[in-house]
């Protein structure tokens, strides 16, 4: 385990250092319905409690939540991550977020500690029942976590996923159906929302403008297939992931 856990750490050390995950930017040009749904439901959870933000990053949301959260611990698998999230809370003066180095699948806190866990991206690089476990324990029985993720069916994303190897871990992966499965082993409460399939179509048009109109059809589309096609859901790229009362 520990030499998985080593693996991720210089593979994020890098890409941190270098950008070399900027050309996913284009792709992520779809993201607007999933983002605007995650942080809404992530503001109204953090609202003044005690939040835990896995991943952290260079994309924390820790300048949007500072002045709402009683505290915000942030941290990350990668040094280079968190050496540059406490640059930018310094820069930003922020006073109610820390970041520390940590394993996600061995939290540093107390037990029943947070009224929220969340983070985008992170839990698919994760040894799943043991990250689950421990965010059980450090969850309080009110708690929420919330996870912004891939999934691992959608063929499109398969065959870039196979094209660009260098882009990601070789212990990554996006999720599948057992692992939305598995949450409830460990939490009473799990809801599943599912996004982007015939989305992809808008990225080519990015820089134009149908883009918008034709990613606002192409959303209600997906919705139309995800809710009333069986299955079909599955095919998504993302899912938002929220679960809640830890048993």
């Amino acid at each position: 385990m520990q030499n998985r856990i080593e693996k991720e750490r210089a593979f994020h050390n890098e890409a941190f250092s270098t950008g070399i995950r900027k050309p996913l930017d284009a792709y992520y040009s779809i993201f607007g319905n999933i983002r605007n749904d995650f942080k809404k439901r992530l503001d109204g959870f953090a609202e003044g409690n005690t939040v835990l933000e896995c991943g952290c990053g260079l994309n924390s949301y820790a300048n949007e939540l500072d002045a709402m959260v009683k505290t915000l611990a942030g941290i990350d698998i990668s040094d280079e991550a968190v050496r540059q999230s406490i640059a930018n809370a310094e820069k930003a003066g922020l006073r109610n977020c820390k970041f520390k180095t940590m394993n996600a699948e061995k939290l540093d806190f107390p037990a029943t500690h947070f009224d929220l866990i969340f983070g985008v991206g992170i839990i698919h690089h994760l040894d799943l029942p043991v990250f689950y476990e421990e965010a059980r324990r450090v969850l309080k029985k009110s708690g929420r976590m919330l996870f912004m993720e891939p999934l691992g069916y959608n063929p499109f994303i398969n065959i870039y996923r196979y094209l660009t190897p260098k882009l990601r871990t070789p212990d990554e992966h996006p999720l599948k159906r057992k692992d939305l499965l598995q949450l409830s082993g460990f939490f009473k409460y799990c809801k599943i929302s599912y996004y982007h399939f015939f989305t992809l179509l808008a990225i080519p048009f990015r820089k134009t403008r149908v883009f918008n109109p034709m990613l606002r059809v192409l959303n209600g589309l997906d919705q139309f297939f995800f809710r009333y096609i069986p299955g079909f859901k599955y095919l998504a790229w993302y899912v938002i992931i929220e679960a809640g009362a830890p048993e």
